[in-house]
C-alpha cells in the first residue's frame, strides 16, 4: 500500500501536466474540444496497456462509479447553469425531444437491430433506448462565446440531453426488469411504475432543492464555501435518495438543481466564486470520465470481432435514430415561439453525441447476458463516431448560422 500511494501521486501529476498540454493543443488547433483530445489520449493509453510489456495498469470503467460518482456531479453542474427562471421558455421542446424523441429513437434502432441482426425484440429495444442517451459535452464547448447560437438554443440542447438521460435510465430499467426477472408484461403495472419513477424523482428532487435553500436562509450567509458544500451534498444526496426509493436518480438531481437555483443569487461575488469551483469540478470529472471511456475501449471489445457490415449498420443507426425522431417531432418543437429552422434542426441532430452513460448501462446488465459483448461493440462504434465526427459537423452548421 505504501508503494502504491507514490505511484498514484505520480500518475496524478502526469495527468495534470497532460491536461495542460491537451488544453493548449485544443485552443491552438480548435479542431476538437479538449475533452475529445482527452478521449483520444485514453484510447492511446488503452491500446498501449494491452501490451503486457508496457507495465501500465489496465483501466476499465466501473459502471457503479460512473452512475454514482460521475453522473450526479455532471448532471447537477450542467443543470445548475440553467436556473428554472431561464429554462421555462424551452421546457416544452426539451421535454418532447427528451421523452417522445427517445421512444421514436428506441423503436427505430431497436427494430432495425431485431430484424437485421436477429436479436430478440425486447433486448433489441433495450439497446435502442440505452444508445439513445446523449452527451452534449463534446459539442457544447463549441458554443462558448459563439454569438450565432442563442442562450435558449444552448439551453434546449443541454436540457434535452439531461432529460433524455433520466428518461433513458427509467425506460432501460423497466425493460431490463421484463427481460431478466421473467415478469409478465402488464400495461397497467408498467405504466404506473413508469409514472412513479418520473414523478417521484421530480418531486423528491424539488423538495430537497428547496430544503437546501431553506437551510441557507436559516444560516443567513451565502459564502461560496458553504454553498459549494451544500450543493455537493444536494447533488449526491438527491441521487441516492431517489435511487433508494426506486426513482430516477438523474431526474431527481435535475429537479434538485433547478429548484435550488430557481432564481439567480443576489450575492454576485460569492455566486461567481461558487460557479468557478463547480466549473472546475465539472471539467475534472468530465476529463477523467472521457479518459476512462477511451481506456476501456480495447479492454471491453477485445473478445468481439465486429464485422464491417455491423460497423456500418451501427453508424447508420446512430444517425437514423435521432434524425427520424426529430423529423417527426419538429412540427411540435418551438424555440422562442418560432418553429425550428433547418439550421437549428441539424444542430440538434448533431449535438446528440453519445457518451459513457450508455456503456455504463450495458455493463450493469448481467455478465451472462448473451448480447452484452455485441451491444458493447456496437455502442463503442456509435459513441466514438459521434464524439469524433459530430463536433466537426457542428462547426460547419454554426458557421452557416453566422452568415
Amino acid at each position: 500500500m505504501t508503494e502504491s500511494v507514490p505511484t498514484l501521486v505520480t500518475y496524478a501529476v502526469l495527468g495534470w501536466m497532460a491536461l495542460n498540454v491537451i488544453f493548449y493543443v485544443s485552443e491552438k488547433w480548435r479542431v476538437f474540444s479538449d475533452i475529445i483530445w482527452i478521449l483520444l489520449a485514453g484510447i492511446a493509453y488503452g491500446w498501449v496497456s494491452t501490451n503486457p510489456e508496457s507495465g501500465l495498469p489496465e483501466l476499465v470503467m466501473d459502471p457503479d462509479v460512473v452512475l454514482y460518482v460521475f453522473v450526479p456531479l455532471l448532471i447537477f453542474a450542467s443543470t445548475k447553469k440553467m436556473c428554472l427562471f431561464h429554462f421555462r421558455p424551452i421546457i416544452v421542446p426539451a421535454v418532447i425531444a427528451g421523452t417522445l424523441g427517445i421512444v421514436v429513437s428506441m423503436l427505430t434502432i431497436g427494430l432495425a437491430i431485431h430484424e437485421l441482426l436477429d436479436v430478440a425484440l425486447l433486448p433489441a429495444l433495450l439497446f435502442g433506448v440505452i444508445i439513445s442517451a446523449t452527451d452534449p459535452l463534446a459539442v457544447s464547448a463549441l458554443f462558448k462565446g459563439n454569438e450565432s447560437i442563442t442562450e435558449n438554443q444552448k439551453l434546449l440542447i443541454e436540457g434535452e440531453s439531461i432529460l433524455n438521460d433520466g428518461f433513458v435510465v427509467t425506460v432501460a430499467g423497466i425493460l431490463a426488469l421484463l427481460i431478466f426477472s421473467m415478469t409478465s408484461f402488464s400495461v397497467v403495472d408498467t405504466s404506473v411504475s413508469f409514472v412513479t419513477h418520473i414523478a417521484g424523482a421530480l418531486i423528491s428532487g424539488a423538495l430537497l432543492g428547496r430544503l437546501a435553500r431553506f437551510i441557507l436562509r436559516l444560516m443567513h450567509t451565502s459564502h461560496y464555501i458553504l454553498t459549494t458544500n451544500i450543493t455537493l451534498a444536494l447533488a449526491y444526496g438527491s441521487f441516492v435518495v431517489a435511487e433508494t426509493l426506486h426513482f430516477s436518480g438523474i431526474l431527481a438531481v435535475f429537479a434538485a438543481a433547478l429548484a435550488y437555483g430557481y432564481k439567480p443569487d443576489k450575492d454576485r461575488t460569492n455566486r461567481l466564486a461558487e460557479e468557478r469551483v463547480w466549473e472546475y469540478l465539472d471539467y475534472a470529472a468530465n476529463a477523467l470520465l472521457f479518459f476512462l471511456l477511451g481506456t476501456s475501449f480495447f479492454a471491453l471489445t477485445a473478445n468481439t470481432d465486429l464485422p464491417v457490415s455491423h460497423t456500418l449498420l451501427a453508424i447508420g443507426l446512430l444517425f437514423a435514430g435521432r434524425f427520424v425522431a426529430l423529423s417527426l417531432l419538429k412540427p411540435l418543437m418551438r424555440v422562442e415561439g418560432m418553429r425550428l429552422s433547418m439550421n437549428e434542426f441539424w444542430l440538434l441532430n448533431f449535438s446528440g453525441a453519445r457518451g459513457a452513460v450508455s456503456v455504463a448501462l450495458i455493463l450493469l446488465l448481467p455478465a451472462d447476458f448473451e448480447y452484452q459483448s455485441l451491444f458493447l461493440s456496437l455502442a463503442f462504434v456509435m459513441i466514438l463516431f459521434s464524439l469524433l465526427v459530430y463536433p466537426l459537423v457542428t462547426v460547419r452548421i454554426l458557421s452557416k448560422m453566422t452568415r
